[in-house]
């Protein structure tokens, strides 16, 4: 049998439901005359990382198999692997596979960068619950600041905006309404993201896309989703495959002379 016999060719690909079924990333296999190429279209605005788990019956592949690729934003054809078969006789082969936003492989977190506070020069806001809270946020790093519905929300740090959820506009205080969280997320360089949840209905002022300024305008706050009450729900994390690891950062506070971790029911003053 040569390559170009494709009457013994038994070919099944399974997808398995991804990680998150809004990530727009795509898998394909592709045949040329001696192989058949394992490509990833990634038209996401940052990294997003793939695990590829092959089923192959007379068939190699040269990258390896169960193994997590990392690819590029807004990348066509990317290569994971080059699949061939060993010997003469049938060959096929199946794969499955999940992803999820970021590097999950080699991120290395600037844990010096001090971020802004996420309001106006001016404002003064009460931190309503802080890291590790008793409320909502036991065991995790996440911040809530208490606001009125409608306030200026400013970004903390800038990156590439990812992800824009506006349009929700239920709201009550039970875990199941965390699926009508209005959110905007950002992508930093260090491969970090922060996202800023409970903005209004119609609240985001920047799209998918997006490069921010860090003290840029980006949102209306809200109480949209799993809330108790108006305001802005803040974390940065880097995200793995299956779990996000939630990061504990300083902020800038007063005049930004002076950098602090946060701390619940204290009251902070931007004026810088």
């Amino acid at each position: 049998m040569t390559y170009k016999t494709l009457s013994t060719l038994i070919l099944c690909l399974i997808f398995l439901v991804p990680v998150s079924s809004q990530i727009k990333l795509k898998a394909y296999s592709q045949k040329n005359e001696k192989e058949y190429k394992f490509l990833a279209d990634n038209d996401e605005y940052c990294p997003v990382s793939i695990k590829v788990d092959f089923t192959l019956n007379n068939m190699t592949s040269s990258n390896g198999n169960h193994k997590i690729f990392v690819v590029p934003p807004r990348t066509k054809g990317f290569l994971i692997s080059k699949l061939k078969r060993i010997k003469s006789g049938k060959y096929s082969f199946r794969f499955k596979t999940k992803y999820n936003y970021g590097n999950h492989l080699d991120v290395i977190i600037d844990s010096d960068f001090v971020y802004s506070l996420p309001y106006k020069k001016g404002d003064v806001f009460k931190l309503s619950q802080g890291y590790y809270g008793k409320r909502t946020h036991q065991n995790k790093n996440a911040l809530d600041f208490s606001m009125p519905i409608g306030t200026d929300i400013y970004a903390a740090r800038g990156g590439v905006v990812v992800k824009v959820v506006e349009s929700n506009d239920k709201t009550c205080f039970k875990k199941e309404c965390a699926k009508f969280n209005n959110v905007i997320t950002i992508y930093h360089k260090d491969g970090t993201f922060s996202s800023y949840a409970h903005i209004d209905t119609n609240g985001a002022l920047v799209g998918i896309g997006e490069i921010i300024e860090k003290g840029q305008l980006i949102a209306k706050s809200g109480n949209i989703g799993y809330s108790s009450g108006p305001h802005l729900h803040f974390e940065v994390y880097n995200q793995k495959m299956g779990k996000r690891e939630a990061i504990k950062t300083k902020f800038k506070i007063n005049d930004g002379k002076e950098s602090v971790y946060l701390v619940e029911k204290e009251i902070y003053t931007r004026n810088y």
